[in-house]
């Protein structure tokens, strides 16, 4: 289920993600992210983060994906407007191997 978001949080939220992506810039390529409850029914934004392939040993993107994941609840707020965040990770060779449109 879609959730509808006031369009002030949809603001928020997209600035936010667009602050995230430019300031881990070159690792992250791109952010994109959707409203929808989570198991437990409870809304929720899911983040879903692309990285570069030379980003993606587990030694750097477990620290990596550490600072995106704080910078985009802080940036984003999600705890003050109620939302659950999620965050997925994938990298741009996964991506092109899988074609998922929810990642472009």
């Amino acid at each position: 289920m879609v959730l509808t978001a006031s369009a002030s949080l949809k603001d928020e939220i997209k600035a936010a993600v667009l602050k995230v992506e430019r300031d881990f810039s070159p690792q992250v390529v791109r952010i994109v992210h959707s409203f929808e409850e989570d198991s437990l029914g409870a809304p929720a934004v899911y983040f879903r983060i692309l990285v570069r392939d030379e980003d993606a040993p587990i030694a750097i993107l477990g620290v990596l994906a550490q600072r995106i994941s704080l910078a985009l609840r802080n940036q984003a707020r999600t705890d003050e407007a109620g939302l659950h965040a999620y965050f997925n990770y994938r990298t741009v060779s996964e991506q092109q191997k899988l074609q998922d449109p929810a990642w472009n």
